[in-house]
């Protein structure tokens, strides 16, 4: 349920209609993995055409960035790992509900989705997302005077995560793989 509340809030306080677009992946899950997932790739397709980024030292960058990323991996953890209507699941769907009705609150509970997500789906796994997104955030804050491009900040974020997931390699961290083709 939260992998479609989060983008359709994300959608509303971003004033961009393509969000409504994830409840086809969502509503295509029912059917199966492999039919949401083509989906799910033109909703990301039709993400990365129509929102407008910024720098994210900036309200609305920062916003922009937290809302689509977050919103695209819970959408994405319900189309490959199935829907999830437990009692928990549904209480932190109410509590990012109940944060919409600010930015100020939606953008921290976005995040805090995202970790608790990731948590249930991983484990102790997730503590390198969290170590990810904490050394991102303190390597953008320390070099905030050079990263004034949003390229630059983002090709900085995806270094760092593609660090901290070769850190995860060389320690043996299993992650739990999805196959190509969907089990019959």
């Amino acid at each position: 349920m939260m992998g479609l509340v989060a983008p359709l809030l994300a959608g509303i306080a971003l004033k961009n209609p393509v969000f409504v677009l994830a409840a086809v992946p969502y509503l295509l899950r029912a059917r199966g993995r492999n039919a949401s997932l083509v989906a799910f790739y033109a909703y990301a397709l039709a993400l990365a055409l129509t929102v407008k980024g910024g720098s994210i030292y900036e309200w609305a960058g920062l916003k922009t960035a937290v809302l689509t990323s977050a919103s695209t991996f819970l959408l994405l953890d319900e189309v490959l790992g199935g829907v999830n209507l437990g009692r928990d699941r549904l209480v932190a769907t109410a509590l990012l509900l109940a944060s919409a009705v600010s930015d100020l609150l939606l953008v921290p509970a976005m995040v805090g989705a995202v970790m608790y997500s990731a948590w249930s789906r991983f484990g102790r796994t997730s503590l390198y997302l969290i170590a990810w997104l904490a050394g991102s955030a303190g390597f953008l804050y320390l070099l905030r005077e050079k990263l004034s491009d949003p390229v630059v900040q983002s090709f900085v974020i995806i270094g760092l995560g593609i660090a901290f997931l070769l850190a995860a390699e060389r320690n043996d961290v299993e992650f739990i793989e999805v196959g190509l083709r969907e089990e019959k």
